[in-house]
C-alpha cells in the first residue's frame, strides 16, 4: 500500500492531478509513531476505517485493492463488489508502456516501468509489480501477481490467482495453471499444473 501510494504521488507530481488519494482502508489502522496516518515522502494518507466504510458508501468512489497476495486480494475484491457504488479502475503508473491493443479487465495495477507488448490479455485485478515485462500474445488470469522484475516471453499463458516470485523468468510458449506459486529467481521452462509450488533453475515442483 505504501509503495502504491508513493507511485501515485509521483505520477501526480509529473502530470496534472490524476488520482486524489483520500485515504486507506484496512481491518485495523497501521500505527506508526503514534498515528494511524501513513507518511510517504511529504504526502499523508489517513486511515478511513475498516471494510464497512466502503461497503456503506452511497456515492461513487474509485477503489484500488493493493494487496499482493492473490487469494486475499480476491477475497477483498469480491466482498467490496457487493457495493455497486464502488468502481475499480485500472491504475497505470510511472513510466509503464502498453501496446494499444492490450485488453484488461477491471482493478488491475500496473506499477512503474512495466512493459506490456502487443496482443496481451490481462484479467481482473491483475497486479504487475515494478519492472515486470509481458511479451507478445501473453495471457494473465484474474488476481494473479507478478513480483518485481518478472519477465514473460511471448505466448506465455498464466492462470488465475498465481503468485510469480521476484525475478522469475518464463520462456516462450509456456502454460502455467491456476494458483501456482513460483519462488524468487525461478526459470520456468516447462508447463506447470494448477496448484503447484515451483522453484529453481530450471524450476521444478516442490
Amino acid at each position: 500500500m505504501r509503495e502504491l501510494f508513493w507511485q501515485i504521488e509521483e505520477m501526480n507530481q509529473r502530470e496534472e492531478m490524476t488520482w486524489n488519494v483520500i485515504g486507506y482502508v484496512d481491518l485495523e489502522p497501521r500505527i506508526e509513531d503514534g498515528t494511524s496516518d501513513i507518511f510517504v515522502g511529504n504526502a499523508v494518507c489517513p486511515y478511513l476505517g475498516d471494510d464497512s466504510y466502503l461497503l456503506a458508501m452511497q456515492q461513487e468512489m474509485n477503489v484500488a485493492v493493493c494487496v499482493g497476495e492473490p487469494g486475499l486480494r480476491r477475497k477483498i475484491a469480491e466482498k467490496l463488489m457487493g457495493n455497486s457504488k464502488l468502481r475499480f479502475p485500472n491504475l497505470i503508473l510511472g513510466d509503464t508502456r502498453i501496446c494499444a491493443d492490450v485488453k484488461m479487465g477491471q482493478g488491475c495495477i500496473l506499477s512503474m516501468d512495466c512493459r506490456i507488448s502487443t496482443n496481451v490479455i490481462l484479467g481482473n485485478f491483475v497486479f504487475l509489480n515494478m519492472g515486470s515485462l509481458v511479451c507478445h500474445d501473453g495471457i494473465i488470469g484474474d488476481f494473479t501477481t507478478l513480483s518485481p522484475d518478472v519477465k514473460l516471453a511471448g505466448h506465455v499463458a498464466i492462470g488465475s490467482q498465481c503468485d510469480i516470485g521476484l525475478g522469475t523468468r518464463v520462456i516462450q510458449g509456456i502454460t502455467i495453471g491456476d494458483a501456482v506459486t513460483a519462488g524468487a529467481g525461478s526459470v520456468i521452462v516447462k508447463n506447470m499444473e494448477s496448484g503447484c509450488k515451483v522453484a529453481g533453475v530450471p524450476a521444478k515442483p516442490m
